[in-house]
């Protein structure tokens, strides 16, 4: 499961005051077949965590990438590997400018791409047009998906579907999370990090940033 305090920062950002607004996040990028598409998930956050990683001194950090870092990704013979890993910093030539440096070898030593075997989850891939545009997060609403459920890396089922479908798809998975011990604890940490959330805005925030955990379910 996601690391929850990810969660309430955009949670409690959101509940501060109306004049205050989150913001629609910097996509990680995902290959398939040579096309690159952005990736509504974040696979490696798990892992920086692990690794107790934090953005370096050098790295731009702003409200459209509060993890700090942008990751590319790809999916080849039915496996997801890591591509590169980057972050923001001034441009040498130009400090009004910024440009992306790698720090795939920081993390990997020595790899030139890294098998995801650590990660099960599931892939949100919005590859059709923007239907409805949110100014938080991943919030934005597009006409089609493909959804990959991945576990131990490994592709396990892949998914196209209309919008519709995904909403669809999306409650029907969520309903059964509804009734686990995840979603409790979920749900019992948002009312105590922000008791002024309505029951209805602590499970749409639930709906929305566990996605990846119950969609792989």
């Amino acid at each position: 499961m996601k690391v929850l305090a990810n969660v309430l920062m955009v949670c409690l950002a959101m509940a501060i005051a109306p004049a205050v607004k989150a913001t629609a996040q910097l996509s990680d990028l995902l290959i398939l077949e040579g096309k690159e598409f952005a990736l509504n998930t974040n696979p490696l956050a798990n892992q920086l965590q692990k690794k107790q990683w934090k953005p370096p001194k050098e790295a731009l950090i702003s409200s459209a990438n509060w993890r700090g870092y942008l990751a590319t990704w790809e999916i080849k013979g039915g496996k997801l590997f890591l591509k590169d890993v980057s972050i923001a910093v001034i441009n040498p030539k130009d400090e009004h400018d910024d440009i992306r440096k790698s720090i795939t070898r920081d993390l990997y030593p020595g790899a030139a791409e890294v098998f995801a075997d650590w990660y099960t989850g599931a892939l949100i891939v919005p590859d059709g047009k923007m239907t409805r545009y949110v100014h938080m997060g991943y919030g934005s609403s597009f006409d089609h998906y493909q959804v990959f459920r991945v576990h131990a890396g490994k592709i396990v089922e892949h998914l196209s579907m209309t919008d519709a479908e995904f909403e669809a798809y999306k409650e029907k998975k969520f309903a059964v999370f509804r009734k686990t011990e995840a979603y409790a604890k979920a749900y019992a940490d948002f009312r105590k990090e922000a008791p002024d959330l309505s029951k209805a805005q602590a499970e749409d925030f639930i709906r929305s940033y566990f996605a990846e955990t119950y969609l792989s379910q």
